[in-house]
């Protein structure tokens, strides 16, 4: 019996599928994929999808594909499991790791290596001399360019430590009978100011004046908000030559600017003498990252608000006076500042934006991985290191 029998004199239509709308899913099918793949992509190079519109996200895209530079001319890889520590030190990169420091060119190749053991090593450097320091250990070296001067094995663990540009070190230890102490080696490696803090945490410590002052810093836990203490002593005396109190403050990053010294925190910044006078201060929503200390200017990249009231995502150049000489919007979230001359390399999460320090934008380049960190050495050169990897690029 047929269907058309079973169902009376009506006749049974079987539908068949409507190739013109099946096209039309198929390409809604595939403009959804690239939809999909080119957000993931803006999301890849830092685009802000709070200010979103279509052109202005192809801008976006268009201008890194052509800023990029993808050239490299040193390769250096370390490992990946957090031990390591990399570093610019003069010409050098150094790569610092529990069982040692190398130091290598800017073309990659291994001029020196040193074995020691150590438990969490850190570089700190001035521009002649560099200290390996073991924090949470007690061991210190001290080079000069490739030349070790002196190494110490301190009484207690370090908590922090600076190198000047005369060659002192000064280093912040823990103190059995006290809080905290401050000791100051010079560059011969002798011991040359010592002082035990017993009331207040110490941050930070470093020499000023040729190594004649000690600036301390000093976190203040007594109010309901954590502040700041800046004590100012001279080696040849007991008591502090001056004492600087701020409230409800904490400043990580301590400054030398010229003959001045330049505290930053999470929402402000304050430039002091070397007496202890606070020249000026000034207020952010939030400030992300400093550039190193300069002669001439303070380098700021934050959330600041205008005059007006509205605020916005800039990077600021403030001179010795708290005077804005220059600010422009910040192309990503600056996540580090580097500087060379006058020009800045402006760090994001996968690019280093190259600027000078009036705003003018002259070169720009992408890394395939996640930027660690970025030294701007040349005028458009850097050494970046990203994870197991230190490369020299350059931007243009």
């Amino acid at each position: 019996m047929s269907i058309q029998e079973n169902q009376g004199d009506t006749p049974v239509k079987i539908k068949k599928p409507n190739s013109v709308s099946g096209v039309i899913i198929f390409f809604l099918l595939i403009i959804a994929i690239i939809i999909m793949a080119f957000a993931v992509y803006l999301k890849s190079i830092g685009y802000d999808f709070e200010k979103f519109n279509i052109n202005s996200a192809i801008a976006f895209a268009k201008n890194h594909t052509q800023d990029s530079m993808g050239g490299t001319a040193a390769d250096i890889s370390f490992s990946q499991d957090g031990s390591v520590d990399c570093k610019v030190y003069r010409d050098y990169i150094i790569v610092l790791s529990q069982d040692g420091v190398k130091w290598y060119d800017k073309s990659g190749r291994l001029l020196q290596e040193k074995a020691l053991t150590m438990t969490r090593p850190v570089l700190r450097s001035s521009r002649k001399y560099m200290a390996v320091v073991d924090i949470s250990g007690r061991d210190i070296y001290f080079f000069k360019d490739k030349t070790q001067l002196w190494t110490r094995k301190l009484d207690s663990q370090i908590i922090n430590a600076e190198v000047s540009e005369e060659g002192d070190c000064t280093v912040v230890t823990q103190s059995k009978e006290y809080k905290s102490a401050v000791l100051v080696i010079d560059v011969n490696g002798v011991d040359k100011y010592t002082k035990f803090c017993a009331e207040e945490i110490v941050l930070g410590a470093k020499t000023l004046t040729g190594g004649e002052d000690v600036l301390i810093n000093q976190v203040v836990t007594k109010g309901i908000k954590a502040g700041t203490k800046f004590e100012f002593n001279s080696i040849y005396e007991e008591k502090p030559i001056a004492v600087f109190d701020i409230a409800d403050n904490v400043f990580p990053v301590v400054q030398t600017i010229g003959n001045n010294i330049a505290a930053v925190g999470q929402n402000t910044v304050v430039l002091m003498d070397r007496q202890g006078k606070q020249l000026w201060r000034k207020s952010a929503e939030s400030i992300y990252c400093v550039a190193p200390g300069t002669d001439k200017y303070v380098i700021l990249a934050g959330k600041f608000t205008d005059p007006s009231g509205s605020a916005s995502q800039r990077v600021l150049v403030l001179n010795l006076k708290g005077e804005e000489v220059y600010s422009f919007d910040q192309p990503e979230n600056i996540s580090g500042i580097s500087v060379y001359g006058d020009q800045l390399a402006l760090r994001t999460q996968r690019s280093i934006y190259l600027y000078t320090v009036k705003g003018k934008k002259i070169g720009h380049y992408i890394a395939r991985n996640e930027i660690k960190d970025a030294y701007l050495t040349g005028s458009n050169e850097a050494i970046v290191i990203t994870g197991g990897n230190i490369s020299l690029v350059e931007i243009k």
